[in-house]
């Protein structure tokens, strides 16, 4: 999808279903319909920011925390803690691995590492999270996740490269500033970009 055919009207849970429905579709894979939206709220809540969110003890950014300083964090954390803990982990793994590929240029570990890590990572949150979380599903998504996380790194690494995801996504984050704030200056970065930006009521961008 080119920056001047993205629809803005979209909201950013719409914009990247379809992004991974049409990656699934590419790649021949049905996912499972948790999985699917497990996906779209990763990928949703890092639209801005390469940063979980949380306390000052446990927030972390993704591209400079090490895989094994979270996995040290989950270990010895209390054991209430610990199923989000590994749900954090198997997500950093899963968004690098998926979505910056290219972080693995000149790296001294490879996307193996990351991939064994998320993999661990989910099952064990998964097997934790049936202790402390109430029956909503995400254990079996997590376990899901975990026996196809090779897979699902396949799905967002194709969202990513073949249908240019992150410089749309971008425009989305850019787009969406502006139409909370107004701002002149990034009407004009929009613009420059080619697109007319049009303000919509907030309940409908979001």
């Amino acid at each position: 999808m080119s920056t001047s055919s993205l629809d803005l009207l979209m909201s950013p849970q719409e914009f990247f279903r379809g992004k991974i429905t049409d990656a699934s579709h590419r790649l021949n894979v049905k996912l499972d319909e948790h999985v699917e939206f497990y996906l779209v709220n990763l990928l949703t809540n890092f639209i801005a920011t390469s940063t979980f969110s949380g306390d000052a003890e446990t927030s972390d950014d993704i591209l400079s925390t090490p895989l094994v300083f979270m996995l040290k964090r989950a270990l010895e954390a209390p054991p209430e803690k610990q199923p989000q803990l590994y749900r954090r982990l198997g997500d950093a793994s899963l968004y690098v691995s998926g979505f910056f590929q290219d972080y693995f240029n000149g790296k001294t570990f490879d996307i193996n590492y990351y991939i064994t890590m998320g993999s661990s990572a989910y099952e064990q949150a998964s097997a934790l999270s049936r202790g402390y979380v109430r029956d909503d599903g995400i254990p079996e998504t997590l376990e899901s996740l975990s026996r196809n996380f090779l897979q699902v790194v396949d799905i967002m690494a194709q969202a990513s490269d073949s249908t240019a995801i992150q410089q749309d996504s971008n425009i989305l984050v850019l787009y969406d500033r502006w139409n909370r704030s107004g701002s002149d200056r990034l009407r004009g970065l929009l613009e420059d970009k080619g697109i007319n930006p049009v303000r919509v009521p907030l309940k409908l961008a979001h």
